[in-house]
């Protein structure tokens, strides 16, 4: 079940003025509009029977981080909570606290599947190209998985 809150600012929100304006997850949070999460992941979401579910928009940011800094749930969910660019990128309150590392793994393996992850990831490029967060020169191609002919050749004998 999803229940949109509105987010209030605090008292504490102050705190994020000093947080540089160039810093990357600034620019991306102010640049990205990551609403469309929401809409892309309503149907594996309950409507009307259990507790609300936290925000698949949020979630998905969280797995952004954990990617970017090569962060393990644990490790998220510990720097998450001191780290005021994380707290802001989220769209928490300094006071708030991130969700339980256990509903991270659960988000990754039950609501989210690997043609979702592309359609997050090719909308979210998108964004960041459409305002030039990202450049669109050139295309790069992951080879890591490609076996090469580095075999010396010997004689059978």
């Amino acid at each position: 079940m999803l229940r949109h809150e509105p987010k209030q600012l605090s008292f504490h929100s102050e705190l994020y003025n000093k947080i540089p304006e160039n810093h990357m997850l600034k620019k991306a949070s102010k640049v990205v509009d990551f609403s469309f999460i929401n809409d892309l992941l309503a149907d594996s979401y309950c409507k009307n029977f259990g507790r609300p579910a936290k925000e698949p928009e949020m979630m998905c940011k969280i797995l952004f981080l954990q990617h970017l800094y090569n962060l393990s749930d644990e490790r998220m969910e510990t720097e998450g909570n001191l780290n005021l660019v994380f707290l802001y990128f989220l769209g928490l309150n300094p006071e708030d606290k991130l969700p339980d590392k256990s509903l991270y793994s659960k988000f990754r393996t039950r609501r989210v599947g690997e043609e979702t992850l592309d359609e997050i990831l090719e909308e979210t490029v998108r964004q960041c190209v459409e305002h030039g967060l990202i450049e669109s020169d050139g295309v790069s191609v992951d080879v890591t998985h490609i076996e090469a002919n580095t075999i010396k050749k010997t004689p059978e004998r």
